[in-house]
């Protein structure tokens, strides 16, 4: 045998045990991470964990918002999601022996760009706790979602979860519509083509199936927090935003084609969640939705905000008119189904004090909402459950 042929020979049995020990470490990791999924699946050590057959929640996660140049919110904000992918905080082993609520809508329920401690939830639920033991409170609230994707979030998370209460705030993103929206759509699990687009969506649709990976992905999120220099709203200055006239010919045909198409749809929506609650045993509480927007004149600035535009072609005026179309069904769906309501859109003051924009409140009026809202439902949930009355508790409410 020549000297090249045994040269050759030589390196095919080197790159033949490279091979296969390579192979073999392969082989042993993918034992390794079969191993640790079997162990997470029977115990998971990292956090509470209730998986959906339609959504995914971002649990575990941590944001850092920087509001740079605003004047309403804090400079910095810290945005944390649990291990059930609410904020708030962990659900404790003894969940179901407690008080427990959750608060469900959409942007003006979650309150991204306020702190943890500054949205109207956590104000209530620090008035609550002075009331009732054991008591837990988490907010569920998710940017974007209307009664669509509430529906999803019931029927996947929180009814499995068996709060004793859940709150609804409803009415502002199921304004015209009669299928789910982007936001909706977007909590529809499994593998998409979205799914490729960052490493962090791959990384969640992965994780909902396997628990190594929900593991890793947790982690990550945990102690390395997304930053975001631009929020996801603007803070508006009512002096400078664009007018808008209507005449009543217009919004008589709009409001006429509105009524027609989307009141029974969204009516039917807001049964089903009630329907869903009583079926779990769960008491359901309905919250109209207060807006800036609509016949008042603002006390900072002596800004008209009916004429203040707040889409093409509409002004605050009639889109006021609107969205109360759909909190007079909240009203309605709750009296018909004796279900408490909290006629939030009534008692909020349209006052620019209280808001950053049209619709979102800033720390003030998130102040001002969770002690409308507790000034409601101590006295209902007082009546409602007794047993968890502290033996403090005064039934003056505050």
């Amino acid at each position: 045998m020549s000297s090249v042929e045994q040269r050759r020979g030589r390196l095919t049995s080197v790159l033949l045990n490279i091979g296969k020990n390579l192979l073999l470490v392969f082989l042993s990791l993918i034992f390794a991470l079969g191993l640790v999924e079997i162990a997470l699946r029977i115990h998971n050590p990292l956090g509470f964990r209730v998986k959906g057959d339609k959504i995914i929640l971002p649990i575990n996660k941590n944001e850092i918002i920087h509001h740079a140049g605003w004047s309403k919110l804090d400079r910095t904000v810290l945005v944390h999601r649990n291990s059930l992918g609410f904020r708030g905080e962990e659900p404790p082993p003894d969940l179901g022996q407690r008080l427990s609520l959750m608060t469900v809508g959409g942007s003006t329920t979650e309150c991204f760009e306020l702190a943890d401690n500054r949205t109207w939830i956590s104000v209530l639920g620090e008035k609550l706790k002075n009331n009732f033991s054991p008591f837990w409170i988490n907010n569920a609230g998710l940017s974007g979602h209307s009664t669509f994707g509430h529906i999803i979030l019931m029927q996947d998370f929180i009814v499995k979860m068996k709060p004793k209460v859940v709150v609804f705030l409803v009415g502002v993103n199921d304004m015209g519509l009669e299928e789910e929206n982007n936001a909706d759509r977007n909590i529809h699990k499994g593998f998409t083509w979205s799914s490729f687009r960052s490493l962090e969506r791959f990384s969640a649709a992965l994780s909902d199936h396997s628990e190594v990976a929900a593991a890793v992905l947790n982690l990550k999120r945990y102690f390395f927090p997304k930053v975001t220099w631009a929020p996801t709203s603007r803070e508006i200055n009512l002096k400078t935003e664009p007018t808008l006239t209507m005449s009543a010919e217009a919004k008589a045909a709009l409001e006429k084609d509105y009524q027609q198409k989307y009141v029974i749809p969204y009516e039917e929506r807001l049964e089903t969640l009630l329907h869903l609650c009583k079926e779990n045993h769960i008491l359901p509480v309905l919250v109209t939705q207060p807006a800036l927007y609509g016949y008042a004149i603002d006390d900072v600035t002596g800004v008209d905000l009916s004429q203040v535009r707040v889409r093409k072609g509409i002004n605050g005026g009639f889109y006021w008119d609107i969205l109360e179309i759909n909190n007079a069904v909240t009203r309605k769906v709750a009296q018909k189904e004796g279900v408490f309501l909290i006629d939030l859109a009534r008692e909020m003051p349209k006052s620019s004090k209280y808001y950053y924009d049209l619709i979102h409140y800033d720390n003030l009026g998130a102040e001002k909402v969770g002690t409308i809202v507790y000034q409601h439902l101590y006295p209902y949930l007082a009546g409602k459950f007794p047993q968890y009355l502290r033996a403090t508790a005064s039934r003056t409410v505050n």
